[in-house]
């Protein structure tokens, strides 16, 4: 294993605060044409939540 150190996230321009995260929405919701996935979060092997990016710049946040 490499021996390198672990970044640090919060100076990661990529990575945003939580707190900008928007509304959960439920599962069924037609997410917007041109959205892109911006966040996947994976617990014990299974996808749990995907943050999607709006063409407008909306976030949409979908929990499994």
């Amino acid at each position: 294993m490499s021996k390198e150190p672990v970044k640090d996230l919060s100076v990661n321009s990529v990575v945003e605060p939580e707190a900008q995260a928007s509304e959960d929405i439920e599962r069924g919701t037609e997410i917007p044409e041109g959205s892109r996935v911006v966040t996947i979060i994976v617990n014990k092997g299974e996808v749990t939540e995907k943050v999607y990016q709006t063409p407008v710049g909306e976030r949409i946040t979908l929990k499994f």
